[in-house]
């Protein structure tokens, strides 16, 4: 039988998880039953989707085996959400050093559920509702990056690669482009009067790293305070379609409009509807638009040295991953969010990839003291969750099959099945 890891060391989420996936095939293993690895890497993202990326893509890796990393919690609505993802260490407010390294997994419970009660003193019963989220990612170990096994592209593909297969153009009012391992120089623009903060293009510059190495092989990439310019080739998925440039536009635009208007407190349009996408067919075509992107900051006044503009991203030619610094050495892509999916070094090195994410929800109320807690099955919050719709049980009283199939964890791990049932039959 094929091995999973669960990249977990939570007694009750192994137990949890190994009866969710009993019926798929795999031998389930937690990373109690592997010996010796190496730290457990940082959780830095600030979404669920971000942590199980870092999670998942590190055991991958460490291991050699297939990996599902999970990261979930509790969103309070009254509470704007929070605890979200901070919610197995709220009692700290997300600290993991200090008095919360030296508490035992119960003892942490314990002081956030007694945080999350006392933050929702006062607050009326109808106007307690919550939900425990969960976002699944699953990732293999590969020794060679990128989907499909293929090597990162140094150069353009020559022009006879194009041959059969143009297919259409679409989309808005220009035309634009659509072809199978197309390479790439893509312009978008900031609608009018929007400048973008350092914050904001560092945001955007970590959206456009986010798909590096699982959508496109990205070669350069310099956001401006009022446009972007990337130069990037497609990657093949498994299901061997190939994404357009449409589909990284939908991608990078949608998710950092969202997050600008959210960061500035407003609605409205961030981007210009359209973009501008040219095919680099040569090698003297690849470099000039190297050059150009390179040069952008500096001939506008932002920095001295192309390389000091702080919103430039190069990937070094014969590496995957690396970015050149301004001293000519390598760096690490910087990214807070997406860290995880950014596995930098040599081709040589081994690495891991994303396969799959799924997400699940789990609806609820917080209960009034008096009413919780309650139960003695479940694990951190589930005493004081009262499940919906009827709210009178906690998530603590269910018994196991009726939380494995009610949880979040539940919804996560059913939306996962099929893919990992197609793995082992493979």
């Amino acid at each position: 039988m094929p091995e999973l890891v669960l990249a977990t060391q939570n007694p009750g989420k192994i137990a949890e998880l190994s009866d969710l996936l009993a019926p798929v095939g795999y031998t389930v293993l937690g990373l109690a039953d592997l010996g010796d690895l190496p730290p457990e890497p940082e959780e830095t993202g600030d979404t669920f989707e971000a942590n199980a990326t870092i999670k998942a893509l590190a055991y991958a890796r460490a291991t050699g085996r297939l990996c599902l990393a999970d990261d979930s919690g509790l969103e309070v609505d009254a509470l704007g959400g929070r605890p979200g993802v901070i919610s197995s260490h709220f009692a700290f407010d997300g600290r993991t050093d200090g008095e919360a390294a030296a508490m035992t997994r119960e003892q942490r419970d314990t002081a956030n559920n007694a945080r999350l009660l006392r933050d929702l003193q006062g607050v009326p019963e109808d106007r307690r509702t919550a939900r425990f989220v969960c976002t699944m990612v699953l990732a293999e170990p590969s020794t060679h990056p990128g989907a499909g096994g293929c090597q990162p592209p140094d150069r353009a593909q020559p022009d006879t690669r194009f041959a059969g297969t143009f297919t259409k153009r679409d989309g808005g009012r220009l035309p634009h482009w659509n072809i199978a391992n197309g390479t790439y120089f893509l312009t978008f623009r900031a609608a009018m009067g929007i400048k973008f903060t350092n914050e904001e293009r560092r945001l955007i510059l970590d959206t456009c790293l986010h798909h590096h190495e699982t959508k496109y092989w990205l070669h350069t990439a310099c956001v401006m305070p009022d446009h972007v310019h990337l130069l990037l080739r497609t990657i093949q998925q498994a299901d061997g379609s190939w994404p357009t440039g449409a589909d990284i536009m939908h991608s990078i635009k949608s998710y950092t409009a969202n997050q600008i208007n959210k960061l500035r407190g407003r609605s409205g349009r961030v981007w210009q509807r359209e973009y501008f996408d040219k095919l680099v067919r040569s090698d003297p075509e690849m470099d000039e638009a190297n050059r150009y992107i390179q040069a952008n900051a500096r001939e506008a006044g932002l920095c001295d040295r192309a390389m000091e503009y702080p919103f430039l991203w190069r990937r070094e030619p014969g590496t995957s991953g690396s970015a050149l610094r301004a001293d000519g050495g390598l760096a690490a892509p910087r990214s807070n969010a997406f860290d995880g999916r950014l596995e930098a070094g040599p081709t040589k090195t081994p690495r891991s990839r994303v396969l799959a994410v799924t997400t699940g929800a789990f609806e609820g109320r917080i209960g009034l003291p008096g009413q919780v807690p309650r139960g003695e099955g479940g694990f951190g919050y589930d005493p004081l969750f009262l499940v919906a719709p009827d709210f009178a049980r906690t998530s603590a009283e269910l018994d196991k099959t009726e939380k494995n199939r009610l949880s979040h964890r539940g919804a996560a791990v059913r939306a996962m099945i099929d893919r990992l049932r197609a793995l082992a039959d493979a």
